[in-house]
This record gives structure tokens, sequence and C-alpha cells, in this order.
């Protein structure tokens, strides 16, 4: 996810094509218009490293996955594990119309359940192509390790396991086709307008696009995000103009997301917030900190705030996370070092497992180690709630969100724009219980503007048949408070 170069690799077309108008074409017709032969090949030939075999990998592949490959195994694993795996599209399509399919791995995966969430997502920026690996072998390994290797069986005993291998369909279709294979950014060519297949297509609209990374809210607006549509970092139009950003912002805002984790390539870091210059020092600093240097030690790399290891940025995933509901959100630069950001195959291997090219840099064991963190209680908190089996609970809160102090294309700045927000998850009492553990994020939320917290409150409301409680509840990170709901049909 570094700055990008300052030349793209031209999108690549077959002298037969070169008299076809782009626009009139379909996104089937683009692709076999523009891609010559040889690319195709390309695209199936095994690395060099594994001829003609597989990989350690827990899938053997040796080569990256395609969108249409991508989405299809999501569908087979949901079909082969049903007690393990529910696959789900989030609610908004991409900008061109695809859906952008997630995962949820975890025990009894379809039963309503209190546990808490770690989100880890893949390619935000579509020539990124080794994070939808990492992530999709991740859900393979955890699917093997199951009942084999104790902690991770425990894990997903305990844990929600949310998984969005692809954030950005329509950039991954462009660039893993290789119509623009150094395309960083989404499909957007013009605010307020939707563009076809074919616009993206198009040479011309090569630099187009916003930057899905800086269209977050929290902050959005700031140093380190582009004013200009054509820049590599453009923010876009406003705070989650973007359909896929706006898919993030609901998946979060409806799940008690602990920990968070976006993957990108390729300059070795972990990263968290602060990510731009507006921010204050994080209200628990030491525990967001302790966290994130265990991860650099797993993959011997630099751990900490955005400007003081990598750069400013503004609009970023971690700081919506943070700041929305207190969520350890980390990114990973996975795969340095190959001036690339989508090197041979091999380097994907060796990142997942800290060997060859990456030794001692495993990604394998910062997902491991997240998954495990998302699991301890004293990284959030917990709601003990008496209440009746088949009671439904609520959390809610709403806030207001804000943006940084807009910065302008004169270079001046505007105010900061508020935006209303809502958190909202739900569960059902499983049948049997009286008592349901709650694993949630602290109603004690960080300030945006000093190192401190806002004593908010978690709104929980209980229905069950006729009757209703509802009640204010405090928690804040580390705590278990128990809650009983004598109206609602729980004990005294």
């Amino acid at each position: 996810m570094p700055r990008p170069p300052e030349a793209a690799v031209p999108a690549r077309r077959v002298a037969c094509g070169a008299h076809f108008p782009i626009r009139s074409l379909t996104r089937r017709a683009a692709l076999a218009l523009m891609l010559p032969v040889t690319a195709l090949a390309a695209q199936a030939a095994p690395s060099a490293a594994y001829p003609g075999k597989t990989s350690p990998l827990p899938t053997g592949r040796v080569t990256y996955r395609t969108l249409v490959e991508t989405n299809l195994e999501m569908e087979r694993l949901a079909a082969e594990f049903p007690d393990r795996v529910r696959r789900f599209a989030l609610p908004h399509k991409s900008l061109l119309g695809q859906p952008v399919w997630a995962m949820e791995i975890s025990h009894r995966v379809a039963q309503s359940s209190g546990k808490p969430v770690f989100l880890m997502t893949g390619l935000h920026h579509a020539r990124e192509w080794p994070t939808v690996e990492l992530t999709m072998e991740f859900v393979h390994d955890l699917l093997k390790s199951d009942g084999a290797d104790s902690a991770l069986t425990r894990a997903l005993d305990q844990v929600r396991f949310v998984v969005v291998p692809v954030v950005n369909p329509d950039g991954y279709e462009l660039s893993r086709s290789l119509l623009n294979e150094q395309k960083r950014k989404s499909c957007r060519i013009e605010a307020g307008k939707t563009p076809t297949f074919a616009d993206c297509a198009n040479p011309a609209n090569q630099g187009a696009g916003v930057d899905l990374n800086r269209n977050y809210g929290a902050f959005w607006g700031g140093g380190g995000a582009n004013v200009q549509p054509m820049q590599q970092s453009y923010r876009g139009e406003a705070p989650f103009s973007e359909p896929e950003i706006q898919n993030m912002r609901d998946l979060m805002a409806a799940n008690q997301v602990v920990v968070a984790l976006s993957n990108h390539t390729p300059d070795a870091k972990v990263l968290r917030v602060p990510s731009s210059a507006e921010e204050p020092v994080p209200a628990d600093v030491v525990v967001y900190d302790s966290l994130a240097q265990l991860l650099g030690k797993d993959l011997n790399w630099q751990a900490g705030p955005w400007p003081k290891v990598y750069y400013v940025a503004s609009g970023t995933m971690e700081e919506q996370a943070y700041y929305t509901a207190g969520t350890l959100a980390f990114t990973f630069e996975n795969a340095p070092g190959q001036r690339s950001f989508h090197p041979p195959y091999s380097f994907v291997v060796d990142q997942y497992f800290g060997t060859g090219a990456y030794p001692a840099s495993s990604s394998r064991a910062g997902f491991v180690r997240l998954l495990l963190a998302a699991a301890d209680p004293s990284l959030h908190s917990v709601l003990r709630i008496q209440a009746p089996a088949g009671a439904k609970l609520t959390l809610r809160k709403s806030f207001t969100l804000e943006t940084a102090p807009v910065v302008q294309a004169d270079s001046s700045k505007a105010p900061a724009i508020k935006i209303p927000t809502t958190l909202e998850s739900s569960l059902i009492v499983p049948s049997g219980a009286r008592e349901v553990r709650w694993h949630v994020n602290p109603s004690r939320r960080p300030s945006q503007h000093e190192q401190a917290f806002l004593e908010e409150s978690w709104t929980l409301t209980c229905r069950f048949h006729d009757r209703m409680q509802q009640l204010e509840v405090k928690v804040a990170r580390g705590e278990s408070v128990k809650i009983s709901l004598p109206r609602c049909g729980g004990a005294q």
C-alpha cells in the first residue's frame, strides 16, 4: 500500500482490438479483445518455483486466484462445511454491480452467539493480489487445523472469524485480468456517476478511481489523501461515497468487531492508529501498541502508528474501526522487498509461513495471534446477561463521528463534517440457556480530539414475546458486567 510509482504499467491490448471502441464493449468482450494470448497463458501457468507441483500452502496453490475462482471457492467452502462456514453477500453491490462476498468461520456458525469477532479483509487496493491469497489460505488453514490443533480448535469455539477476501472486486478484475495490471483504486471515474466495465477498462481512464482506503469516515479529508480524482490516493467526493466502503462501514456497525486486520502489500510494516496528523494519541495506547509490537515480532517488521513508521494517511480502515467502536485495528504490509505489489507466487508462500525470502516473517503467525487476541476478554468487554432462551438482545449506540478538517484543492481547510453514526448488533439467547456471555466492544469510545475516552453507554434491549426491558450499560475494556433482566423474563 505504499505511495504508488510515478508511471503505471499501460493496459495491454491486442492489435486486432485496436479498432474497437472500448466504451461499447461488454465486460466479456473487453477481456477477450484486450488480453493477448500470452497474458492469458501467463495467468494459468504455475509458478516457476513449483513447476507441475503443489505448494506447501493449505490448498497447494501455485498461482494467484481470479475473482471468479475466489467467489466460487467461498461458495464451495460454505457447501462443504455448513456447520463452520457461512457465506453471505454484503449489503451493497460494487460500483459495477458485482456482489461483494464475505464468510463467517466458527463452530456452530448458524447459531446466534455472543462470540467476539475478528474481521480480516483483503484487497482494498486492486493490484495487491497477495492479500486475497493470504486471506483465503488462512481460512483453509483454520478448517484443516480444526480438531488437530488445540489452540485453533478452541479459537473456533470462542471467536467468530469474519473475512472479506476482496473488498474491491471491480478493481481486482481489472488488475488480475491484466487489463490494467497496476490499478490501485476503484472504478469510479466521475463523482456521482456509475461507469460501465468498458469505461473502467478504457486506457484513457487508467488513473481514475477512488482509493478505498482513504474513503472511510473517521478523519476523512485530512492529510495523506489526495483531493484530485486522478491522483493515486484520491479520497472520493465524500466520506463513504463508495459502495465498497459503505459495505465495510455497515459490516463493522452490525457486529462486535473487537479486532480487525486490513491486509496490504508490500512494505513490511504493522500499522495502527493514529494514521493522520489530525489524530491524538490513542486513549488506550498501551494495550493497543503492546499488541502491535507482538505482531511486529511475529512478522519481523517495524510496528507502530502510521506517521512514525510509514507515512500519513487519512480515511483509513483502522481509523474507522477504532474511533467508532474502540476496535484494535491493524494493517499488515505483506510480501515486501520484491519491488512489486504482486510478486511471483513463491513469495506469497514464503510470506505465509515465514520461510525462504521472508525468514521469521510469518503472516500466518500474525493472523493466529489476532485470532487468539479476539478471544482474550482482557482486550474487550463482556456482558453476562441473564435472559430467557429465545429472547432477542440488542445493543445499540448512536453518536456523531467526525472527519478531519477537510483539505481543499487550494490547501485551505473547511470545517470537519459531522457524520451521524449508529452501531447496532443483536443475538438470540440459545435454547436451554438462562445466561449468555456477550463479548463486546467497550461502551467507552476513544475521543477523536484528545487522549481520553468518551463516557458513553450501550443501550441494551431485551424482547421476549410481549415483554421488553431496556437499560443503559457502561463497560470498560477488560471489564465484565453482570446484568439481570427480570422484566424480560430473566432471573431476579
